[in-house]
């Protein structure tokens, strides 16, 4: 503020100067005011940032908690998917051994009945020369055998379908 003061007898005039003063004290006064009011808006931003960043600093923390309890989660997960896939393969490797078993004896069995079914029509045969009436009762054996033939391969087949179906669930849920 660069004002020009008039001059009186004894130096600058008093009534200028005053007025300058007072201006000045007025502008001054003004400016306290309004730096005073950035000051209280500044202090209540930053009591609000400070709120603010106490509850983020909460949120992260508790983010943090939660990323821990996720990270043992899946590593349990991990733990379990890989003891649920041994699990699974001992199961479809007993299974198959259960089947091949199976088999096996299904194929024995099947090998005696033919036998005995030969043996049976054999017999048949000759005894038919003999008594017509014993010869009936023997082929209505021989028909048994047969009936009993085919429930076993129809079993066979059964397990073999069910043992598919029990591999293919198990391969699905893998």
């Amino acid at each position: 503020m660069s004002k020009g003061f008039r001059k009186s007898l004894f130096g600058f005039n008093t009534t200028d100067v005053l007025a300058f003063i007072a201006a000045s004290d007025k502008a001054a006064k003004l400016k306290t005011d309004e730096l005073n009011a950035k000051i209280s808006e500044l202090e209540s931003k930053v009591k609000t940032l400070e709120e603010q960043n106490l509850e983020l600093v909460a949120k992260n923390a508790e983010y943090e908690s939660k990323k821990e309890q996720i990270r043992v989660m899946s590593e349990n997960v991990a733990r379990m998917y890989l003891s649920a896939k041994t699990t699974s393969q001992l199961l479809v490797e007993k299974a198959e051994e259960s089947r091949r078993l199976i088999a096996e004896e299904n194929k024995e069995q099947l090998s005696t009945l033919q036998k005995t079914n030969e043996s049976m029509l054999t017999a048949g045969e000759q005894i038919s020369s003999a008594a017509e009436s014993y010869c009936e009762g023997l082929k209505e054996l021989c028909a048994s055998l047969e009936a009993i033939k085919s429930e076993i391969d129809k079993n066979e087949k059964d397990t073999e379908e069910a043992i598919r179906e029990f591999s293919d669930i198990v391969n699905k849920k893998i």
